[in-house]
């Protein structure tokens, strides 16, 4: 595990500089009183071009600050972070479960674009990818440097299997496209396969998916190019039909679930991709040739 580093502090509170120039992405408290309290302050630096339209489109950070303490209304966590670091050029934004309730702990974000300036998030910013509290539904709510009043910019979906794609969030490749014929008994789980790996970095940010197609039967190939080392492959699927889904007789190889929805098998399929590309860059799929 990386050892946290302790939050650089200068004129202004937080330096905010020299975070965005490079500190370690976790980082150990900062501490203030809010109204007689003892509130610390710890943040996190997450690159996020894939999380929504940016403009420019690369090189943007959101910084995320975690208040925990001293138990506070929405309003004071903001005022807490707008008092210890110079974020006051742009909107802050508060993960919350309501504006009514104080809690001793809050997520509040500020985004930066590649030359240190404070921005907006984008209106499709993917919110739940970079939330580490909030498994549940939650709402998000912007306040800006004028007006102290928060309003609210996003509420997450209530889904069991919850993938951005649902709600349209973040960014997403154009993918080459062989759907399977009307009466495959694919067409959900197919289609809802194809929103989860089209969106940008749905599997690591090297993978960029460049076509699902229908082979035969019960069968569908994944292309897509391992962007670093400029090279592609192809991997061989199963998916499920609606009877498959509905009798409750499909499993992901190495999976002890039962499929019973098209979002389930989409999380899952994600997933699975996911942990194979721990053990091989390739998916264990088979290198073909790029026609990107």
């Amino acid at each position: 595990m990386a050892e946290r580093t302790l939050l650089p502090v200068g004129d202004e509170g937080i330096d905010i500089d020299s975070i965005l120039r490079g500190l370690r992405p976790w980082a150990r408290g900062y501490s203030i009183d809010v109204d007689g309290g003892p509130v610390s302050i710890r943040l996190t630096k997450w690159s996020v071009d894939d999380g929504g339209t940016f403009v420019p489109s690369s090189g943007n950070v959101m910084i995320r600050f975690d208040v925990a303490g001293a138990t506070l209304m929405p309003l004071r966590a903001i005022g807490a972070i707008r008092w210890a670091a110079p974020v006051n050029l742009a909107p802050l934004y508060l993960y919350s479960h309501g504006l009514g309730y104080a809690s001793t702990r809050f997520e509040v974000a500020a985004f930066f674009s590649i030359s240190g300036t404070q921005i907006e998030a984008p209106s499709n910013f993917d919110w739940q990818k970079h939330a580490i509290r909030h498994s549940g539904s939650y709402t998000v709510y912007r306040t800006t440097v004028a007006s102290e009043q928060l309003a609210e910019v996003y509420r997450s979906l209530d889904s069991r299997f919850y993938l951005p794609y649902m709600d349209r969030r973040g960014t997403y490749w154009d993918v080459r496209v062989v759907p399977p014929p009307e009466d495959s008994g694919l067409g959900s789980s197919f289609d809802s396969a194809l929103g989860a790996l089209s969106r940008k970095a749905a599997i690591r940010s090297d993978i960029r998916p460049l076509a699902l197609e229908w082979v035969c039967d019960s069968k569908v190939e994944f292309t897509f190019l391992l962007v670093r080392r400029q090279r592609c492959y192809r991997i061989e699927l199963e998916f499920p039909t609606d009877d498959d889904m509905a009798g409750g007789r499909f499993l992901l190889p190495g999976d002890m679930v039962l499929i019973r929805e098209p979002a389930q098998f989409a999380a899952g399929l994600v997933w699975m991709l996911y942990e194979r590309s721990a053990v091989s860059s390739s998916l264990f799929g088979v290198e073909c040739e790029c026609t990107t």
